[in-house]
């Protein structure tokens, strides 16, 4: 699915289930990948591997960033 941008080694991305209809983004890295939901707020869905609590915070500081580059990709993707 596609990368939407790179953050600190992270790579924010989705990927889209049927089942799974809230938009969210992920932040992919060799040792993590946290779920963010887009919806109604930008809040932390789920958290595996390892990850500090201040690269959370600085991950969701710049989702909320480009939260609008976010929501655009997910409408392209989806055709919405």
């Amino acid at each position: 699915m596609p990368i939407i941008f790179r953050f600190k080694g992270f790579e924010i991305r989705f990927w889209y289930r049927f089942e799974e209809k809230r938009r969210h983004v992920h932040a992919l890295n060799e040792d993590a990948n946290v779920k963010i939901w887009l919806e109604p707020e930008i809040e932390i869905a789920s958290i595996k591997g390892n990850i500090n609590e201040s690269m959370l915070k600085e991950i969701l500081r710049e989702v909320k960033r480009n939260e609008q580059l976010c929501n655009d990709a997910w409408n392209h993707y989806l055709g919405k």
